[in-house]
This record gives C-alpha cells, structure tokens and sequence, in this order.
C-alpha cells in the first residue's frame, strides 16, 4: 500500500482513500491491522494511521468491537459507486452582440452609482453597529416601506400605508404572490403582453384568457364579453407596443372592476414619459380598493438589483398574512437598507430624473434617425425605454441573419403575440446602450433593411 510522500495530500488521507477503493465483498467483517502494525508496515506514526481509520469508522466503511480492534463492514447491499459522472448538458449560451438592442437592462449612469454604493457602504456600517436593525419582517424592512409611501404618493399617486407594501425581489414574484392567495379564476392579460404569463398563473391555478390591446390601450370590450376574476394591465406604457391607457377607458375599467373584479397594475416604465409629465397611477383613482399595483427598482438602478413592491388592497392584507405568516423575507435585509438610505438621501430621486434625461435623448435620436427611412416604421408613443418597429417585406430569418452579420441584434414578437398580424414586428431596447452604440447600431439596422429591400 505504497503512499507518496512528495503528493500535497496528507498521508492519513492517502491511506483512508486507498482502504476504502481497495475493499472488495470478500472482505466483509475481516478485522484490519492494529494501528501499531499498520503504522510500522507503512513507516508513518501511529497518529496517521489513527486518522485514516477514524475517516474510514466515521463514513461507515469500518466498525470496532473494543478489545478486538477495528472491522470492515458487510457493504454487499450497499449501492454500487458510480464508474463516470453522468454529463450534465450545458446551457447554450447567447452570442454577445456589439450593438445589443435588449430590453431590461440599463447604462450605468457613474453619479448615480457612486450614489449608490455610498449607501451600501452605509448600510453595511449600520449592520455592523447594530445587526438586528436590518433584518426585516416578510413584507420588508419597515424604513423602505415607510419611503416607498411618500415616493408612491408623490410621484405616482398611489394612496396607501406601509402596512400594504410587500417588498419583492421584482414585478413576477408580486405577480405570483396575488397569483396565489387569489381564488382559482380566470386572469385576463394583455395581448401582445409579457410572454411566460399564461404558464405562470397555471402554475397557480388559474385560467389566462387574452385579451386584445387596441392603439388606445386594453380592449373593454373583450374585458366585458370574456368577464375574467382578475385583469392583469400595463395602462401607464403597455407592453410591449407602448400605448397608455386614456383617462376615460381607465374610469370605465375600475367602473366594471367595481368590488366583484381585482385589477393587478403593473407600472411598467411609468416614470419614463418624454412629451408629458408620468399619469397618475390606476390605483389613485380606484375608490372599491379594486387595484394591486406592482413595481420594480431594477430598470431604475441596475437590471441585476432584483428588487420591486407589490401593494395589497387593504382587503387582501389579512389573506396575504395567513398565507405567508411563516415566509422570510424576499430580499436581503442589507439591500433592502441600502434602498432605504438611498431614498433618503435623496438620491433615488436625482437618479430618476438624471436617468430620464439620458433615455429621452436616446429615444429622440432613434426616433430622428428611423424617421430617415421608409423600411422601418416605429410606432413612437413619446414613453418608454424601447421602441416597437414594423419591418415588413422581409423574411424574419432573412432579417435577423443579416443583422447577425453586422453584429446587431433586434427581438422578434412572436412570443409576446399571440395571433401577432405579420411576422414583422420587433422590439428595440436602447436604455442599455451608450449613445454612440445606439447611433452606430440604428445606422447598422437602416442599411441592413434597404439593401435587402432594394
């Protein structure tokens, strides 16, 4: 039983690993050497070879009778080792493209990031000096709670107390919240909408019905001849196609919704309007408590800070408790901290606004420069941080092959539409480009188009 001495691993686990590989059933209840003959057959100490007998006694592999010494166990009904790892397949990754027009991410803007790990650095000072002060309940740390009431009354509208406010780790994980302390019913959504929506509420019970999206936002009249228990609706900037939901349809949804129907708002991109100040929520002006409304921190700060809120009606607090009375908190207490001195600081809201300048810069030179061609027809509702286009008279993969070749990369809408009209609208995200890539990248798609047109 040779051992190498010149090997990083220690010799005790050398010895242990050369017993356990070199048993066979033969030798089931058969007693070792004594440590004392062990130790002087291999030349190490006694401590070695006590070591690798205590691993091999402490796995099960062996067992002592006092007075006899140490046995091989009887391991013929144990499972057999596997001879290979089984090859575990790999996730294809997506190819990096240098003009990437992605939705959900955003630039890193420097001010508002040194902003932000000012208050990390802080939060993790206030942990240190006191560690119980920032482990939140399930709904949230009550301070971002507490900031998340004023910032939702000012700039949204939104009425409501701490004590509705459920911190998230993002808009889905609200969603699948009501999802499933809601009675099993039909949920209508948004057709085009958010893909993955249908397989959610299933996985929660409930029936999905679309519903059609018209150039003034959600269709009453399917709502009214389909009658769902729950609406799920972007009214501030649909997604994806961007129109807002006008003032008098907002009133006759909340008029149907009355106190029989539940209306789930997810504020999607609210805050980035460029020809007109945000609209108030739906839920400021809902007076049955018919709304829950959703949001999310990630395409404010950084698309990896998974972190959003999810407003309960008053009604839906007590159901929510009963519910979840024994969950832990979705984000972590230290993020959840820094958020609040972010808030706090004043800096989410220099953020935002900063934020919103850059986007409306970016949305008014892609809107300049599509304007110069004929091939591409954007439709341009002043909001957002993408832009859904119409490239007719191309094949799809015909189009998305060549853009591959100049290393830019548009998403089709096929999964969002269900029924889509043609297969030739597709979604533009420019908030994660500089503005130079989304010059460069525009120009790219342009040519691309013209000259499979021409």
């Amino acid at each position: 039983m040779p051992l190498n001495r010149q090997s990083t691993t220690p010799l005790y686990i050398q010895l242990y690993q050369q017993m356990r590989d070199d048993y066979d059933a033969t030798q089931a209840n058969h007693q070792l050497w004594s440590i004392r003959k062990m130790a002087q057959n291999l030349g190490v100490s006694k401590t070695t070879v006590e070591q690798a007998y205590d691993q091999l006694l402490a796995e099960g592999y062996v067992y002592t009778v006092p007075g006899s010494g140490y046995f091989y166990r009887d391991r013929t009904h144990w499972p057999a080792a596997k001879q290979a790892l089984e090859t575990v397949p790999q996730p294809t990754k997506p190819r990096a493209f240098t003009y990437d027009f992605r939705y959900g991410v955003t630039q890193l803007l420097s001010p508002s990031w040194n902003a932000w790990k000012r208050a990390v650095r802080l939060a993790l000072r206030q942990t240190e000096q006191q560690p119980t002060a920032v482990y939140p309940d399930a709904q949230g740390l009550p301070a971002l709670r507490e900031n998340l009431v004023r910032f939702l009354k000012t700039t949204r509208g939104v009425r409501c107390t701490a004590d509705q406010i459920v911190i998230t780790s993002g808009a889905k994980a609200g969603l699948s919240i009501l999802l499933s302390i809601l009675p099993r019913g039909t949920v209508g959504i948004e057709n085009p909408g958010y893909r993955g929506l249908s397989e959610l509420a299933a996985s929660y019970g409930q029936t999905a019905v679309p519903i059609r999206v018209t150039e003034d936002g959600l269709d009453l009249t399917q709502v009214r001849a389909r009658n769902p228990q729950i609406i799920y609706t972007t009214p501030g900037h649909q997604f994806p196609l961007g129109v807002v939901l006008p003032i008098e349809k907002r009133l006759a949804l909340l008029q149907w919704a009355g106190t029989q129907h539940l209306i789930i708002e997810d504020d999607y991109d609210s805050e980035y309007r460029y020809s007109a100040h945000p609209l108030p929520a739906l839920q400021s002006l809902a007076t049955a408590n018919q709304v829950a409304y959703l949001g999310t921190f990630s395409r404010g700060i950084d698309s990896t800070l998974r972190m959003g809120y999810l407003v309960l009606p008053p009604q839906l607090v007590a159901t929510y408790h009963q519910r979840y009375q024994y969950r832990a908190e979705m984000v972590a207490g230290l993020l959840q901290q820094a958020m609040a001195n972010y808030f706090e600081d004043g800096a989410y809201y220099r953020h935002l606004s900063r934020n919103r300048a850059a986007n409306r810069q970016k949305y008014r030179v892609l809107c300049h420069q599509l304007a110069q061609t004929k091939q591409i027809r954007p439709i341009a509702t002043g909001a957002g941080v993408h832009l859904v286009v119409q490239i007719p008279g191309i094949a799809q993969a015909k189009l998305l092959e060549a853009l591959e070749r100049q290393q830019v990369r548009i998403y089709p809408l096929n999964s969002n539409w269900r029924d889509m009209p043609t297969a030739d609208y597709y979604l533009l995200g420019f908030a994660g480009l500089t503005l130079s890539e989304l010059t460069t990248g525009v120009k790219r798609l342009i040519q691309v188009c013209e000259q499979l047109v021409g």
